[in-house]
């Protein structure tokens, strides 16, 4: 029976690039193992055409509502997209006469790495489960091959990182990265609506009745992506879900009061979204105070459509009452706790050098939101 063709590429920021054969022995960027490209792809292959391609068929089927068989499937593009700590994710395009369809394959080859994928894998099947929201991949496939875990998941077509970067005149904006076509500065109002889906997306995965939240993330990781259909439609994704756990717990390890807790939820939100790096992998940055503005305005979009949310709160102008009840001194001794859980990560100086600013914008932005 015919079988696919494959094809290797490299994504770049000009376009897709062929691989250099000469350089397959050079080692995965971030990797400790110093794993050569030579191998990951060929353990890539493996898990492809594992079963004579047929988990990878009833992948496609499933995307594209369809019965292919293999005949069907022309051609495999295997690109390797980038490299973080945990993942080498790469993307699968699988060609048919008239139809494509692409995947996201995260690949991990250290012991945490591999751990961490199969936890991922858990978690993003029961938040599915559980909002059936389009925020986060969806996944299809889990397996290891050659001592690596792949996971195979939904691919966000045409979405892209964004960073804070500085302009010719020095100014901190945010920066949409857009392969093949170059790099551009946003407005503020496309600043803004990045911002408040981001805080929107994280409040309507937050569980109020066990306080659990999807964490870590960070912009510098490029954890959120964008798209822009035009100058003011704006979609934001999550391409990954490391971790969904209770945020903050009592001294005795009981759940702390719902309210409470999703303030500090609240509170954790707005200093998390000032983070990131300049240009993802420079100095750590914080972004300007209309951050703050969007992730209210986000936080309250997600709660609005929350059932348990208005069980104990009755609406989000209720809960607004009670965040404006606290003073500049009762935020301050409450953020105490949150920004506690930073001090031994590099972001703590930054947020150390702006925390009174911040509290004292967040505290304004309260007493102003309509």
């Amino acid at each position: 029976m015919k079988k696919p063709a494959i094809r290797y590429l490299v994504a770049s920021p000009a376009g897709d690039v062929p691989v250099d054969n000469s350089r397959l022995d050079y080692p995965l960027e971030a990797d400790p193992l110093k794993t050569p490209y030579r191998i990951y792809f060929r353990a890539i292959s493996d898990f492809l055409t594992k079963a004579n391609f047929q988990p990878l068929l009833e992948a496609v089927n499933n995307r594209l509502g369809t019965d292919f068989d293999l005949i069907a499937l022309n051609e495999i593009i295997i690109r390797t997209e980038k490299h973080g700590a945990l993942y080498h994710p790469a993307s699968i395009e699988c060609v048919t006469a008239d139809k494509k369809v692409k995947f996201c394959l995260n690949v991990a080859v250290t012991e945490s790495g591999r751990n961490a994928l199969k936890k991922e894998f858990d978690v993003l099947r029961t938040l599915h489960e559980q909002h059936n929201l389009p925020y986060i991949p969806k996944p299809f496939l889990l397996d290891e091959a050659d001592s690596m875990v792949f996971l195979l998941e939904e691919w966000f077509e045409d979405f892209h990182e964004f960073h804070i970067a500085k302009s010719e005149h020095g100014e901190e904006r945010l920066k949409l990265w857009e392969y093949g076509k170059g790099d551009r500065f946003l407005s503020d109002k496309q600043s803004f609506a990045i911002y408040r889906q981001i805080a929107m997306i994280l409040t309507l995965y937050y569980d109020i009745e066990t306080c659990r939240m999807i964490f870590p993330w960070h912009h510098a990781a490029g954890d959120f992506i964008v798209k822009l259909s035009d100058e003011t439609l704006i979609d934001v994704r999550l391409t990954t879900v490391r971790g969904y756990e209770p945020f903050m717990v009592a001294a005795d390890e009981d759940i702390v009061h719902p309210a409470l807790a999703l303030f500090y939820f609240l509170l954790h939100l707005s200093v998390q979204m000032r983070l990131d790096r300049v240009d993802g992998v420079g100095d750590i940055v914080w972004a300007e105070d209309k951050c703050v503005d969007a992730a209210l305005a986000g936080f309250f979009l997600g709660i609005e459509s929350k059932k348990a949310f208005r069980d104990y709160f009755g609406s989000h102008a209720e809960f607004l009452t009670l965040l404006r009840s606290f003073s500049m001194e009762d935020l301050a001794t409450t953020f105490k706790p949150v920004v506690e859980q930073y001090e031994k990560t590099k972001d703590f100086p930054v947020i150390a050098r702006n925390l009174e600013n911040h509290i004292a914008r967040l505290y304004s932005t309260l007493r102003n939101y309509p």
